[in-house]
């Protein structure tokens, strides 16, 4: 049998063993990549051989001679690339060369470098800058705005730009968004050139005054061309769906609309304003309670507005899930009739407490119509909360029942009032964000 001393150095001798094994396998993966002229490949497989073991000195001597290697052969490529025309794949192999260089030192090791290395490598860095740069102004001038603006960004980007470069990548990105956003204002997208406005402003962290004077004409324009005012009739529920929430939820979600959500709308949105609409309507309806898409559309054409939303709470479901449901018995005074008399009696009779979560599911259907009275587009906005509850149920009246007082509360209308209060009051507000977010989205739809 093993001693104890023995059976702690035995595991410790096979990880040592172990280790050393696969500081050799990496040690002779690099030697394979190297006869095979993959000398940057072999650089890192001598690494990893290096910190499995340190004392591996073959593959730091491996290392060093093969690091010299990719070096110059990586120059040969990077010259012969540039001479045929493609300064950015040249640049390319000296990025390869600096993140060898930076795992040889991260092992303890430095290659010494032709004298000549850096000032070639800052020069086709030079190059490779500008190259991007002129790219980025033939595409500019061609109207391909996208890889105008892609090339600009990897001027600064890539290869070490000075502060100047990278100055000079910023003015030539917003001129050619703030040039790109004129032609779509041109070209009646003013959504588009409002847009590449903002980006123009956001190319700096600090645009200059000059950007910020350009951008908020060029924006100030496209609002003034494409901005479309909304007119939003008063929420309507159908009748199954009033007489579950009560008329109130109509009216409340009507105000939540127009006291929040309708006062922020999204650029190139206006909102009509809704007493002057609603006058306009009552004008109109003449005590109708009916609102149509033709009467809508009539009402717009008398304030000026461009398109209307109806609104109408269309569906609800309200199911009560995982109920845990129990069972007690209450002895009650009941009246009954025996001849032509009639008898108090005492009789046992069940009631039951449910408690368990109440889900509620609210549908409204959205009409878009415009001053003509044509339906332009419909959708659906709804909301599903859910919340616990508690009730009791007995077929009678609850106050015959001689309750404890743990139980009272699952038999008081207030305490069932306030757990629905709560789940609807969710409702409310989650629906009147999904309407307001619809509707937005599908006006804005509509402009280029």
């Amino acid at each position: 049998m093993l001693s104890v001393r023995a059976r702690t150095l035995f595991p410790l001798m096979l990880l040592i063993a172990s280790a050393c094994a696969s500081a050799e396998d990496r040690f002779n993966e690099g030697l394979t990549l190297q006869s095979q002229g993959r000398y940057v490949d072999a650089v890192y497989r001598y690494a990893e051989a290096i910190e499995k073991d340190r004392e591996l000195v073959e593959a730091r001597e491996a290392m060093l001679a093969a690091g010299d290697s990719a070096v110059m052969f990586a120059m040969d490529e990077a010259d012969d690339m540039e001479r045929r025309g493609d300064p950015v794949a040249a640049a390319g192999r000296y990025q390869t060369i600096d993140q060898m260089l930076s795992r040889i030192r991260q092992v303890g090791e430095r290659l010494t470098l032709p004298p000549d290395y850096s000032d070639i490598r800052r020069t086709l860095f030079n190059t490779a800058i500008d190259w991007q740069m002129f790219e980025g102004d033939r595409a500019s001038q061609e109207g391909r705005w996208d890889e105008a603006v892609v090339m600009y960004r990897r001027a600064r980007g890539n290869f070490l730009p000075s502060r100047s470069q990278v100055e000079a990548s910023y003015d030539a990105e917003t001129r050619v968004l703030l040039d790109w956003a004129g032609i779509e204002l041109e070209d009646d997208r003013p959504r588009s050139a409002y847009d590449l406005a903002q980006q123009a402003l956001e190319v700096r962290n600090s645009p200059t005054r000059e950007t910020v004077l350009s951008a908020r004409d060029v924006q100030e324009d496209a609002l003034a061309a494409g901005t479309i005012v909304v007119a939003v009739v008063p929420v309507i529920a159908e009748a199954g769906v009033r007489d579950w929430l009560g008329g109130e939820f109509e009216v409340a979600l009507d105000a939540d609309l127009n006291l929040d959500h309708w006062t922020r709308p999204p650029p190139f949105v206006a909102m009509a304003d809704p007493v002057i609409l609603r006058t306009e309507l009552r004008g109109l309806l003449r005590g109708q309670a009916t609102q149509s898409p033709l009467l809508v559309g009539r009402a717009l054409d008398l304030i000026g507005a461009d398109l209307g939303v109806m609104i109408r709470l269309s569906g609800i479901d309200v199911v009560e899930e995982d109920v845990d449901r129990v069972e007690y018995e209450a002895v009650v005074q009941r009246n009954i009739r025996q001849g032509a008399r009639r008898t108090t009696v005492m009789d046992t009779v069940p009631y039951y407490t449910l408690d368990g979560m109440l889900t509620y599911h609210v549908e409204s259907d959205i009409i878009v119509v415009d001053p003509s009275g044509r339906e332009v587009n419909r959708f659906t906005a709804s909301s599903t909360q859910s919340g616990p509850f508690t009730r009791g149920e007995f077929d009678g009246d609850p106050g015959q029942l001689d309750l404890p007082t743990n139980l009272e509360v699952f038999f008081d209308p207030t305490v069932i009032a306030d757990q629905m209060r709560i789940i609807e009051g969710d409702v409310l507000e989650e629906l009147a964000v999904a309407i307001a977010v619809g509707t937005y989205d599908q006006v804005l739809a509509g402009i280029r």
